[in-house]
């Protein structure tokens, strides 16, 4: 019969109030690092090269776990803006696990929300991605704006409208885009749920803030691609059919009555 493996126990965190408390051997074998003791005798430049690959590499486990304690005494020893090897930096991955506590603490650090990691995202794309709605209702309070291409956004949001991932569709809304922002051939969301006449997926697009209005190269609106569809048809009327038949006065419509 096969022994059960051995698990160390030890660096499994103590939670106390949602904040993770490390046990003694994790703080001292930690004290160790910010040390730097077992730097000693490499070169200048070899060591710090190191220290600036490692520690942030440190500060985002410390994130995941929650652990303010070890990220503080981290902090001391590095830039909030300091990445890994992928350029990735604890607010990314606060953001990636939507820890709206861990954000206001770094952001009150110095952290920036425009860092771009190695793949070209920053924190806020993060969000947006892991579909943390709070968190990216947080950063767009904090006027935080995406670093994307609009035709990158519209080919993200429209493959979200495929697969009917609500949850994703929510957060782009949730971050300030414009859901009716166009891809290559000037395709928008709601082109895509009209073609897929999918019902559910055009209502929840109009909850969004997205219109049948936008014009795609071939100069084909969702609403004209809709004209045969009644129970599509029925989702614009009279909004779009009778009150608002252009963008232009979809916009003086939303002014207006944003105010009452």
């Amino acid at each position: 019969m096969q022994k059960p493996a051995v698990v160390n126990s030890s660096f499994k965190p103590i939670i106390i109030n949602r904040v993770v408390v490390r046990d003694k051997e994790f703080l001292h074998r930690l004290g160790k690092v910010l040390k730097l003791k077992w730097l000693l005798g490499k070169e200048v430049q070899i060591r710090r090269s190191l220290v600036d690959r490692i520690i942030p590499c440190f500060a985002c486990v410390a994130v995941e776990n929650n652990d303010f304690f070890s990220l503080s005494a981290l902090l001391e020893k590095m830039d909030a803006n300091c990445g890994t090897y992928d350029d990735v930096t604890p607010l990314h991955t606060a953001c990636e696990f939507g820890n709206l506590d861990m954000i206001k603490f770094l952001l009150a650090k110095g952290a920036s929300p425009h860092k771009v990691n190695r793949f070209g995202h920053c924190p806020f794309y993060m969000a947006i991605k892991s579909r943390r709605c709070h968190a990216v209702k947080l950063l767009h309070m904090k006027e935080v704006t995406l670093n994307l291409h609009p035709v990158r956004i519209a080919m993200e949001m429209i493959q979200a409208v495929q697969n009917r991932d609500y949850p994703l569709l929510c957060a782009w809304a949730l971050s300030g885009v414009d859901m009716d922002t166009k891809d290559y051939d000037g395709r928008t969301v709601m082109h895509e749920a009209v073609y897929l006449k999918d019902k559910s997926m055009i209502t929840k697009l109009l909850e969004y803030g997205a219109t049948p209005l936008e014009k795609d190269a071939w100069g084909q609106t969702a609403m004209d691609n809709a004209r045969n569809e009644t129970a599509i048809m029925g989702l614009f009327d009279p909004l779009f059919t009778v009150c608002c038949p252009t963008k232009e006065d979809y916009l003086l419509y939303k002014a207006k009555h944003a105010h009452r």
